[in-house]
């Protein structure tokens, strides 16, 4: 499980909340979750959507994590 993703989701509120603020959708949430990769064109998205809680750097930091 990606950690930071989690912390997003939980700053979000839910899944479909960060998906929507993304323009993603809710399963590629969930592979975010799992760890799946993430498109760098989100990354800023992702952020934005905590209000800057969970920092860019602290997303690409979960991308190199095991």
């Amino acid at each position: 499980m990606n950690k930071a993703i989690e912390k997003v989701i939980e700053e979000c509120g839910s899944r479909d909340i960060l998906a929507k603020a993304c323009g993603v959708s809710n399963a590629t949430v969930g592979n975010w979750l799992k760890g799946q990769g993430i498109n760098g064109k989100h990354i800023k998205a992702i952020s934005d959507a905590t209000g800057g809680k969970v920092s860019t750097d602290e997303i690409l930091q979960s991308l190199t994590e095991d």
